[in-house]
Order: C-alpha cells, then sequence, then structure tokens
C-alpha cells in the first residue's frame, strides 16, 4: 500500500465511500446515519455513487462531496468497461488523496477494490444480503478475499463467509443502525382496528404475495382489520399486478394498502400495531429493527439472519410462510386478540433495538475499522 509520511495521531484521513444507488433505501439510511455521526477532526467523507438523489440530496445538506460513477454489472463480459471505471476510481483517489475506499455493499466491492489497488490504498466492503450470495463462486467473483476487512450485518453472514475465506479475522460483524425518530408512545390499544404494515420494494424476494395470500383468511373474518404494503415496484411489475388482482378477487381493496415509497416511514409505524417482514435475501432487513425501536413487535420469516434479532414470542413472532400449518395467521389472529402479550413484545423489542441496533454503535465500530486499517496501513 502506498506510504503515508504524516503523522498518523494527527492526520485528518479522507474515506471515498461507494454507493451504487442513491434512491432512498436501508444502505443508504445506514450510510447517511454514520455520515452524521463521523468524528470530523478524524475523517473526511466523500461519495461516489451512480445516479442523484435521496442520498445526493442528504450529502449536500451535510456538506459531503460526491460525484456521478457509473457503477455497472460486474461480469466477464463487463471487464472493459470496468477496467475505465476502476481507472476513473483510482485517477478520483489520487486527486482527492484519498486514504480508504470503504463500498457501502457488495456490488461496488470489486470496482472499488480493484480502483483503490490501483491507487495503492486500502478498501473495505460491507455486506448486507443473504445467505446465496455466498457461495465460493461468488465470494470469489466479489473478491472477498482482496479486501482488508468485509464487514457483514450478521454472525450468520460472518460464519458463510470464514469457510471460504483464508483469514477470519478480516471480516467483522458491524449490524446496521436505526435512528429513534418517535417518541415512547404506547404500541397498543383496546381498539378492535389492528393495523399491519409491511415495508420495502415490492418484488418476489421480499415475499409480499405470500404475505398476502397467507394474510386473506385473517383480513375477512374482520372489516377492521388492514394490511398495509409501504414501498415502491421493483423490477417485476406483473409480480405487483399479480398482487392487486388478488386484493380486487377477494374483494378487500378497502383493507389492503399499497402506499408506494415514502419518507414518513416512522410516522406511519407509529399508526400500525406490527411490521410483518419477509424476506429471502437480507440477513436482517433493517426495517425490522426500525421497527423495533418503534416499540412495534414484528412477525418475520423462518430464515437465517432473523433469529439473532427476533427471539419468538419475547420481541415477535417468527412464522414459516412456506408451509400449510397457517403459522403466520395464527400469529395475527393472536395480535389481535392478545394485545398485552404483544404489547409486551414490542417493549422487549425496543430494549433489543437500543442495546443492539443504535446508529451510534454502527458507527462507532465502522470508524473502528477505518482507525485499524488505515493504522496499520501507516505502519507500512
Amino acid at each position: 500500500m502506498r506510504s503515508n509520511p504524516s503523522n498518523s495521531l494527527n492526520k485528518r484521513y479522507r474515506i471515498l465511500v461507494t454507493q451504487k444507488f442513491s434512491s432512498l433505501g436501508g444502505a443508504q439510511k445506514s450510510l447517511v446515519h454514520h455520515f452524521e455521526l463521523l468524528e470530523q477532526e478524524k475523517f473526511e467523507a466523500h461519495l461516489l455513487t451512480s445516479n442523484t438523489g435521496w442520498l445526493t440530496d442528504e450529502c449536500d445538506r451535510l456538506g459531503v462531496p460526491w460525484q456521478l460513477m457509473d457503477f455497472g454489472h460486474w461480469n466477464i463480459g463487463s471487464i472493459p468497461k470496468n477496467w475505465f471505471l476502476a481507472r476513473r476510481i483510482c485517477n478520483y483517489i489520487r486527486k482527492h488523496q484519498i486514504d480508504l475506499v470503504h463500498a457501502n455493499e457488495h456490488w461496488v466491492g470489486p470496482h472499488s477494490c480493484w480502483g483503490a489497488r490501483m491507487a495503492e490504498v486500502p478498501s473495505i466492503c460491507q455486506f448486507r444480503t443473504g445467505l446465496e450470495d455466498l457461495t465460493r463462486r461468488r465470494i470469489r467473483k466479489y473478491w472477498y478475499d482482496r479486501f482488508e476487512k468485509v464487514l457483514p450485518v450478521a454472525d450468520v453472514l460472518r460464519q458463510a463467509l470464514i469457510k471460504h475465506l483464508p483469514d477470519p479475522d478480516k471480516v467483522i460483524v458491524v449490524r446496521d443502525g436505526v435512528k429513534k425518530c418517535m417518541d415512547d408512545s404506547p404500541s397498543w390499544t383496546k381498539r378492535s382496528t389492528r393495523i399491519i404494515v409491511n415495508i420495502g420494494a415490492i418484488y418476489p424476494v421480499k415475499g409480499q404475495a405470500i404475505i398476502l395470500e397467507q394474510a386473506i383468511p385473517w383480513l375477512k373474518s374482520n372489516r377492521k382489520r388492514f394490511l398495509v404494503f409501504i414501498g415502491g415496484t421493483r423490477e417485476d411489475p406483473a409480480y405487483f399486478e399479480s398482487m392487486k388482482s388478488l386484493v380486487s378477487v377477494n374483494k378487500l381493496g378497502k383493507q389492503v394498502l399499497f402506499l408506494g415509497p415514502r419518507t414518513d416511514v416512522p410516522r406511519l409505524l407509529q399508526a400500525a400495531d406490527a411490521l410483518v417482514a419477509y424476506s429471502t435475501v437480507e440477513g436482517i432487513p433493517r426495517v425490522v429493527t426500525e421497527a423495533m425501536f418503534s416499540r412495534r413487535p414484528v412477525i418475520v420469516s423462518n430464515s437465517p439472519g432473523m433469529n439473532e434479532v427476533v427471539k419468538d414470542g419475547v420481541n415477535g413472532r417468527i412464522v414459516n410462510f412456506d408451509d400449510d400449518s397457517g403459522g403466520f395467521c395464527k400469529a395475527l389472529e393472536s395480535l389481535a386478540t392478545n394485545y398485552s402479550s404483544w404489547d409486551q413484545m414490542g417493549t422487549e423489542a425496543q430494549k433489543d433495538a437500543v442495546a443492539r441496533y443504535s446508529i451510534e454503535a454502527m458507527s462507532t465500530a465502522i470508524q473502528k475499522v477505518y482507525s485499524e486499517v488505515l493504522f496499520t496501513d501507516d505502519q507500512h
């Protein structure tokens, strides 16, 4: 790596963060919270991203310099394009005297690592998606063994990574942090209306169609029960249309609502009784911890990583959406009738979130990694 003659105790390090898209999402929210908490006397952040949007607007608010960079797919057919991209990243690093590159998601990891190596600076990468992205072939493809540190968001992801990497010490769990955005008002009342929300882009791996299908009997049994989907369509418009058709056929248009993308998620969570989350691609969806911070119990799929966050019957429920036992519908019925026990689950959920998933804990952990990598690099 590039030698640095500066005194590491007095130097203000420049960190180049790469993020593929600027649209509002969990990775982008975590990044903005991290920028807000960055030790200004020690670190200076820069951003490269593919498009303008919510993230670049937030960078303007925070005074974080950013530049557009066309991050494309990482595959054999794109090698010439990606080489030029890596060269552009390298040039940015050299022009702005960047000390470390931080890929905020693995989709931009190889490009970022390649550019960092050209410029002879260290690089780290965060990993937020699911176990299916951690096959031996994909680990090689996305260059995980070439980063100085890899930061998965869950223990289950770390365990999968270290099976394929020669140095397990380079894999450090850093859980995504959530900012508390609402008061401590009670989450439950004795009202007969019940509102369940699902938050996230609508596409198959998020399982909204499965959630809807299994909730139909519960919804039909009482007109004061509501299922609200918050999030835009993504990649598969036909999937969204099939959900709307299912709502129409079952005459549930007044009870199943599609609100589209929203920026007022904390307010919507405050109006809800619980959150339901199903995902096959994420170790721990950020929205789960957001709901927990908001003192809302969560109903989640029985998938790897979820049991690190949710203790069944303590701070939420873990159900098998893919079997015929009707576990989800039974959980909803319990939610509607046993409000006191679910209120207690909401209280426990908030306690766990505060202890383990604060933005302060996340940013402190990332900055500790920065210091470890940069201090080690300075010694060379």
